[in-house]
């Protein structure tokens, strides 16, 4: 025993024999049931100290063994992280090589040595997804999830395994409980608002693209998906048979961006669908004059064609024609009708009327041939033709994306390729040539 505790046992000798020599007295302690016992002052305060020695020394020694439990269960936890790793980093080695099913092996033990530690998680996740066992990463995920509902990867993960299993539906109910706490994650709505998109729910698309644009400056990108959106949902609407709503959204569209041609022209299909053929085609007839864009012509053309009118088609040209003489598109639209109508000296008159402004297109000379048929000029004919399939590279479709390039055979307010809207028109003509055609080749051929 040290010095120091000796001296202190000396100490507190000496001072309970001092405390009992001064109190000789005794204490009279009260048992169950009237039992009494008398004990000495200083019995009574060496029990009581004694209990409270007793009382500390077993708080210690539980704080002792507390400690010594958490370094152990830390210990073991260490011990299964350092195994998890090891067959972690050989199943991550293994997918690298393209051993799957080894890959797939190490980390199902990985996980099942250490559900804390993720990584094996996901990596396993990805290999399920590429062996095609979309169920099992769905397990897995949900499970990584349950145990780490806070971890954002973890719920990502589980977006892309739906997805991938084909459950849209399942992939939305995860996006939205993540936008529920937190309704700035960017991402979060980016995906939400493609798989609405995808699914035809349009009407939550818009909505969503909106909570998009609080998120950050209203760019001209963002505001213009934003239109293609609305613009989708009212097409939707229109389609439908709900001809007002769609109505009331189309002219909102036109409003925001009055060059949003697509949206002119579903209003003009939407008021000849809903019988008000007059109204409907007046707004064909203005947007061409705003816009000068093909595709009012063709709308009109083949609305009119549909219900047997041509005439009114051949009334609508000339009436444009007496405000645009001199216009390409609207002469050779024009002329096409003619055709369709046998009317040959007067389709060829608005082809002639295109020659004589320098232009050249693809569809002046399918038209020209096709009229040299008519008038039994077959060389000519045969000419004509082959001048379009060399600037056509053979026969490609018709309209063009302005912002892509992609060809589409009918015109869609969307392009199919780069999902831009408002974008598919007809091949731009050339410019002018500097000095006009003297005379149209087929002048002097009454």
């Amino acid at each position: 025993m040290s010095r120091i505790a000796t001296v202190i046992i000396l100490i507190l000798v000496m001072a309970f024999s001092f405390f009992a020599y001064y109190n000789p007295g005794s204490v009279t302690v009260h048992f169950w049931k009237g039992e009494v016992v008398e004990l000495p002052v200083i019995g009574v305060v060496l029990f009581s100290m004694g209990i409270g020695a007793l009382f500390v020394f077993a708080l210690f020694a539980m704080r002792g063994l507390r400690k010594t439990f958490i370094q152990v269960q830390e210990s073991m936890k260490n011990r299964r992280r350092a195994k998890a790793e090891d067959l972690y980093n050989k199943g991550v080695d293994a997918h690298l090589s393209a051993k799957v099913d080894r890959a797939a092996k190490l980390l199902e033990e990985a996980v099942e040595k250490d559900q804390d530690f993720l990584l094996p998680f996901f990596r396993l996740g990805t290999v399920y997804l590429n062996q095609g066992k979309f169920e099992e990463a769905i397990e897995l995920h949900e499970k990584a999830r349950e145990a780490h509902p806070k971890n954002l990867r973890v719920q990502f993960f589980l977006v892309d395994d739906y997805i991938a299993a084909g459950k849209p539906a399942k992939a939305q109910e995860v996006l939205e409980q993540i936008i529920k706490k937190d309704d700035s994650n960017r991402t979060a709505l980016e995906i939400l608002r493609k798989i609405q998109e995808e699914e035809g729910d349009w009407e939550g698309a818009v909505s969503t693209q909106q909570k998009v644009i609080k998120l950050k400056d209203r760019t001209d990108d963002e505001q213009a998906y934003l239109t293609g959106l609305k613009y989708q949902f009212a097409v939707d609407l229109a389609e439908k048979s709900e001809y007002d709503r769609a109505l009331k959204l189309l002219k909102e569209i036109v409003k925001e961006s009055p060059g949003f041609v697509a949206a002119i022209v579903s209003q003009g299909e939407a008021h000849i669908a809903m019988g008000k053929l007059d109204e409907g085609l007046k707004l064909l007839e203005n947007g061409y004059s705003d816009h000068k864009k093909s595709i009012f012509l063709q709308v009109m053309e083949d609305k009119l064609m549909e219900l047997e009118n041509p005439r009114k088609l051949i009334e609508i040209y000339k009436g444009l024609l007496n405000k645009y003489p001199d216009d390409v598109f609207l002469n050779l639209f024009y002329s096409k009708t003619c055709l369709r109508l046998e009317m040959i000296d007067e389709g060829l008159m608005a082809l002639k009327k295109v020659e004589s402004l320098g232009y050249d297109a693809p569809l002046l000379h399918v038209l020209l041939g096709e009229f040299m048929t008519r008038r039994d000029r077959i060389e000519d004919a045969v000419s004509e033709y082959k001048k379009f399939v060399d600037t056509t590279f053979g026969l490609k479709p018709q309209y063009q994306c302005g912002e892509c390039g992609h060809m589409e055979r009918k015109w869609s307010a969307r392009c199919e390729s780069c999902r831009n809207w408002n974008t598919l028109t007809l091949p731009e003509l050339p410019e002018a040539a500097v000095t006009p055609a003297d005379a149209p080749r087929y002048e002097d051929q009454g």
